[in-house]
């Protein structure tokens, strides 16, 4: 005597089968797919204003600012960056291995866009713009 099959399991079968088919096609390495339009890490037009301001202010100024200057390093105001960055100390110590004491910041390394976009700055002659 054969087992019978109800509706209910084929169509769990037929349903299982599909959704394993269908998932790989929901997945994507195209950042624009992923994030939508324009989400790449564009490094045409980076800005003061907009792009190394942040990323200074949310990685950098906690310890290098004004009134705690860590290091004897200000990374507050666009002069003090600009200084910094221009005589390559900023870039020194982002690009340094994590496992070195003198890498920064010391959470972990800044992302390969943010040092793209900290690059093309200061590439422009870090402009305050």
């Amino acid at each position: 005597m054969k087992p019978q099959l109800s509706w209910t399991k084929i169509s769990l079968v037929v349903f299982l089968a599909a959704l394993l088919f269908a998932a790989p096609s929901c997945t994507s390495d195209n950042v624009d797919d992923k994030y939508g339009p324009g989400s790449a890490c564009d490094t045409a037009v980076v800005t003061f204003s907009q792009d190394i301001k942040a990323i200074i202010g949310q990685n950098c100024e906690g310890c290098h600012n004004g009134n705690s200057a860590s290091g004897g390093l200000n990374l507050s105001g666009h002069s003090n960056i600009q200084s910094s960055a221009l005589g390559g100390d900023l870039m020194n110590r982002i690009e340094r291995p994590s496992s070195d004491p003198l890498s920064m910041p010391p959470g972990g390394p800044l992302s390969d866009c943010d040092q793209n976009k900290l690059t093309a700055w200061i590439n422009q002659g870090a402009p305050n713009n």
